[in-house]
């Protein structure tokens, strides 16, 4: 996604909020994705117990503060060095409080929540993106990183010669609620899309708002920038259109659920 173009637009804004994977480049990357170079990006660490005890241990505070605190100044430079204007700021324990914190403050075009996988994740356990989702009217878009994967690219790749990586694009694709759960189980199906004379499957590379439509699932897939331009369709309100063949779409990979407004 490229950041708004035109008179009088801003750059997009962005605020993250993650513990221990706030500097992992996947959070980094998906940033990019969708506020593009320039970005305002506003990174909240909560510094957080790993224990109800250590949570009224003074001296345990004082230490998730400096571990949160060296985190952060990771990933500001992470972000500034990706081209993104970035600042950080310590949270409340609270990931939830955190967030009201920092929207008394900064007012952002959408959150990016950055947890662990499901299994090692206690954001997830304690349900913290799905109360964000009901709180706040602002996207949230849900990242999860697994830090033992990215670092073991790390180290492979700094012991190989590089390799030009791939550029790649995310695309985004609206489904009714019962196409939602037949592309889960069995992945897109090409379908005639009316004026554009063909089959396929329709994508853009903004995703859609909840005002946009009534009760629909949003995918995300990421596909090669050089494969998607030729299946380009043309710009309008919603982003760049793309009319992608279902079986390209399937071999990238099994779709991501980005958003839910079919409640």
């Amino acid at each position: 996604m490229s950041p708004p173009s035109g008179p009088g637009a801003h750059p997009r804004r962005i605020l993250v909020i993650a513990n221990e994977t706030c500097a992992a480049r996947g959070v980094v990357d998906e940033v990019r994705y969708r506020a593009g170079e320039g970005a305002e990006v506003v990174v909240v660490a909560p510094a957080l117990a790993k224990s109800r005890l250590e949570h009224w241990l003074s001296s345990d505070s004082e230490r998730r503060q400096s571990e949160a605190a060296a985190r952060l100044e990771e990933s500001v430079r992470a972000f500034g060095a990706a081209g993104m204007n970035a600042r950080g700021t310590l949270g409340d324990a609270d990931p939830m409080q955190a967030l009201d914190d920092a929207l008394r403050v900064f007012d952002p075009d959408e959150i990016v929540i950055s947890t662990h996988p499901p299994a090692r994740s206690n954001w997830l356990e304690r349900q913290v993106v799905r109360k964000a989702r009901e709180r706040y009217r602002v996207p949230i878009t849900h990242v999860v990183v697994d830090l033992l994967h990215e670092s073991t690219s790390t180290d492979d790749e700094g012991r190989r010669p590089m390799v030009p990586r791939e550029r790649r694009m995310r695309v985004f694709a609206a489904a009714a609620y019962d196409e939602a759960l037949a592309i889960q189980s069995g992945g897109f199906r090409d379908r005639p899309v009316p004026g554009q004379g063909g089959t396929g499957v329709w994508v853009s590379d903004r995703p859609p708002t909840a005002d946009q439509g009534d009760a629909w699932v949003v995918f995300a897939i990421d596909v090669p920038e050089e494969t998607a331009a030729g299946y380009a369709r043309g710009e309008g309100p919603e982003g760049r259109q793309y009319l992608m063949p279902a079986e390209l779409l399937n071999r990238m990979g099994p779709p991501v659920q980005q958003d839910d407004f079919s409640e």
